[in-house]
């Protein structure tokens, strides 16, 4: 395509950097989520045991399978409209949809590459860094 030029130990350098910070951050705000999903259950627990709260857990279970009832149906009712659509498609003309994907599919894996290879040193190291701010947290 383009020019290709070496990377930089600067871009190398500043991908590692934002890894590192990133991996740290993610692991620190990981863990503090966690200790306040669990500290907020064991609050609800203790109080519900205390008799603060009174949970009606019928009700509870009876809204949980009414969502996933919903939830279902509409996932299959998804499903046959999305394979409707692409059986119309393909008997209507075949030929042309099979290009059609393949010129895709093709232009996409091109592009992906394309913008690997130009960032593939910069995305390397901030992989690198993010496992090692993850690592040293």
């Amino acid at each position: 395509m383009g020019k290709e030029t070496k990377p930089t130990q600067q871009e190398i350098a500043m991908g590692a950097l934002a890894g590192i910070c990133s991996g740290y951050l993610f692991k620190k705000v990981s863990k503090y989520a966690a200790a306040t999903a669990v500290v907020g259950y064991l609050a609800v627990q203790g109080a519900s045991q205390a008799g603060y709260i009174k949970i009606n857990w019928k009700k509870v279970n009876d809204q949980i399978e009414d969502l996933k009832e919903a939830q279902y149906i509409k996932d299959v009712t998804d499903k046959l409209a999305d394979l409707t659509d692409e059986i119309s498609e393909i008997i209507t003309d075949e030929d042309t949809l099979l290009l059609e994907n393949e010129g895709r599919v093709k232009a996409t894996a091109r592009r992906a590459y394309e913008a690997f290879k130009q960032n593939a040193a910069t995305s390397g190291s901030f992989t690198a860094g993010f496992a090692l701010g993850i690592l040293f947290a």
